[in-house]
């Protein structure tokens, strides 16, 4: 059963897929952080980044409105394990 669950899990978004490789699979850690830096090209981390306003805010507020602005935006990025250094992050940190 718990080879099924690991097997869906790695099935999954990559930001779920690094973070079961890390701690379930025991994967090598240049195996999980080539995963972790897909984070930004597919799935909900490649969605949240296209949302990025051209001014490097998202939601046209760096704290409102609540839920959608920059500062929540970066929270969820960063809980999804969106790298740090990621263009688009640098860009919505100078933009505070």
């Amino acid at each position: 059963m718990a080879d099924a669950a690991l097997e869906w899990l790695l099935e999954g978004d990559a930001s779920i897929r690094w973070q079961a490789m890390r701690d379930l699979a025991d994967a090598p850690e240049r195996a999980v952080r080539r995963e972790q830096r897909r984070v930004a090209q597919a799935g909900w981390g490649a969605r949240l980044l296209a949302l990025q306003d051209s001014d490097g805010r998202w939601g046209g507020g760096l704290y409102t409105p609540k839920w959608t602005s920059t500062t929540y935006t970066m929270v969820l990025l960063r809980g999804l394990g969106l790298p740090a250094g990621n263009p688009n992050a640098l860009r919505a940190c100078r933009t505070s």
